[in-house]
């Protein structure tokens, strides 16, 4: 692992959805975004933080969305896809990778 120091500086991008459905299916709990941000960030400078959302019509998830910026994310949100044969996709891949290029 690398060194931390405080001249370091760094970005962090979370796939808010991805990180949902790993931490009930693997823990049966819910993400502290507050804390891993802290833990992320550690004593180095951040850049950004990013939370990448997925838009889902659910009702809680304009508080959700507020709460991250709150803590101190960025947030960008994507519509979901719902295809004629029902199936749904909203994936932040390609978006993460650009927006890591970019910050790098």
């Amino acid at each position: 692992m690398t060194d931390i120091h405080p001249d370091q500086r760094v970005a962090v991008l979370a796939d808010s959805q991805n990180l949902y459905h790993s931490a009930q299916s693997f823990y049966s709990q819910n993400i502290d975004y507050s804390g891993l941000l802290e833990a992320a960030v550690s004593d180095r400078a951040l850049v950004r933080a990013i939370a990448y959302v997925i838009r889902a019509d659910s009702p809680e998830e304009e508080s959700f969305f507020e709460a991250l910026r709150d803590i101190g994310f960025e947030t960008k949100i994507k519509e979901i896809k719902t295809f004629a044969d029902g199936s749904k996709k909203a994936d932040w891949d390609l978006g993460m990778s650009l927006d890591a290029v970019s910050l790098a």
